[in-house]
């Protein structure tokens, strides 16, 4: 009886266990946008795919992969893509906004009625009737700043200025680096006449002296 009683209890809990399981897994392929039995009118921001890109998607479909709450104002990239096992939506009258094949692997803003779930199978992928869809807008990351050159200073200026070469040194008059400037020979202002006619007086003048001391000793 007791085994009985166990058993009929174990089972009762682990139907309780998948029924709770099952959908809780369905309902993460579909971005937790609305709970799986509720429908209605929903914003979604996704990657614009084929259906057969993703799992349980059909290939004559639009699907909208790795759906998130919307709106956004824009993203930083403008292409997307996203792997077979991806959040997607079923996307149901795309005619209605206008939706090609131009728009594929871009990011895209849907509004439409968002309808309710009530398969387990976590393939079957939920359903969005389009409303409109509009593509996001790109706007890509401000690049770091580029610091601003630092302005040179004067001791620098003139480290970094050229030596002007020799011709050009030669053309201005100035002396080259490294050599002295060649001494100027003075003008030629003096005449030796004055010493001349000094040299004639003092032989003059030791003339008369030596007259009078002659005359001098004959008296």
């Amino acid at each position: 009886m007791n085994l009985k009683y166990l058993y009929g209890v174990t089972g009762v809990v682990l139907a309780c266990a998948v029924g709770t399981v099952e959908p809780a897994y369905a309902q993460r392929r579909d971005g937790n946008l609305l709970p799986q039995d509720k429908s209605g009118q929903v914003t979604a921001v996704g990657c614009l795919v084929r259906g057969n890109s993703v799992r349980g998607g059909k290939a004559d479909k639009y699907v909208l992969a790795r759906p998130k709450t919307g709106p956004v104002a824009s993203v930083t990239e403008a292409s997307c893509t996203a792997d077979a096992g991806a959040d997607a939506l079923t996307l149901d009258n795309p005619e209605k906004a206008a939706i090609k094949d131009s728009m594929l692997g871009r990011w895209v803003q849907i509004t439409g009625r968002l309808e309710s779930e009530t398969s387990k199978d976590p393939d079957n992928l939920r359903e969005l009737d389009v409303v409109s869809a509009k593509m996001v807008t790109v706007v890509p990351p401000p690049r770091a700043a580029t610091a601003a050159p630092r302005q040179p200073t004067a001791a620098a200026a003139a480290e970094a200025r050229p030596a002007p070469s020799p011709a050009a040194l030669q053309a201005s008059g100035a002396p080259a680096a490294g050599t002295s400037a060649a001494p100027r020979s003075l003008p030629k202002t003096a005449s030796q006449l004055p010493a001349v006619g000094l040299a004639g007086l003092l032989m003059l003048a030791g003339g008369f002296i030596l007259r009078a001391f002659r005359l001098r000793q004959r008296s």
